[in-house]
């Protein structure tokens, strides 16, 4: 077995391109508990063994470059110039700059800055493990309550099955087409809990008085 086998590279992806068309302001800025909201998801993500993390930008990109600093030389900014097509296009803009030798890559949304370091731990490891196990693509995805969310880990993807995605498709249109898929029970609400709309920002806030 190579050294690859034996410790799998694994690419964090955090989508955080849009327009914030029903938050009416751009939600990546808004502050939560004295710091942007997308920077809590960065560095949630920040806290797993990833060997990259590359955070999609496309709207008020400039602005969140220089309001966001994070000092992690495995961070880097990737921007969408065609992010008004929809997710599915910064999905794949993630994809076009992850790294050949990454066998493993952990898509977040960037407006879900509530899940805890210990969902991201387990689903981490879990990839990490499968990624050993197995030869196949696979998908793992979190469940709270019997309900699905994210982040979802993609193990051992073809590149080329993103480069496909279009308009506001985004990973359900992929992971329709994986068979094995695994989930993970967790007690985190977190993984839910995306802050898209003024009522959503404002129940958020109220949380963190």
């Amino acid at each position: 077995m190579n050294e690859n086998a034996m410790n799998p590279s694994i690419c964090a992806i955090i989508l955080a391109a849009g327009s914030s068309t029903r938050m009416g302001q751009p939600k990546q800025l808004l502050p939560l508990k004295g710091r942007p909201l997308l920077e809590h998801v960065i560095r949630t993500a920040a806290s797993a063994n990833f060997s990259e993390i590359i955070t999609v930008i496309g709207c008020e990109a400039d602005n969140i470059q220089k309001a966001i600093l994070i000092d992690d030389p495995r961070f880097r900014w990737v921007v969408n110039e065609d992010y008004l097509s929809g997710q599915g296009s910064s999905l794949k803009a993630g994809f076009i700059n992850v790294a050949d030798h990454h066998s493993g890559v952990m898509v977040f949304l960037g407006d879900l800055p509530f899940i805890v370091q210990s969902t991201v731990q387990s689903i981490f490891q879990l990839g990490k493990d499968m990624l050993k196990e197995y030869e196949k693509s696979f998908v793992i995805q979190p469940k709270y309550k019997g309900i699905s969310g994210h982040p979802v880990f993609f193990g051992h993807q073809d590149k080329n099955i993103f480069m496909k995605l279009q308009g506001d498709r985004g990973a359900k249109v992929i992971m329709n087409q994986i068979s094995c898929r695994q989930s993970i029970p967790v007690e985190d609400s977190g993984i839910l809990f995306d802050i898209d709309t003024p009522e959503a920002y404002n129940k958020a806030v109220s949380l963190n008085k």
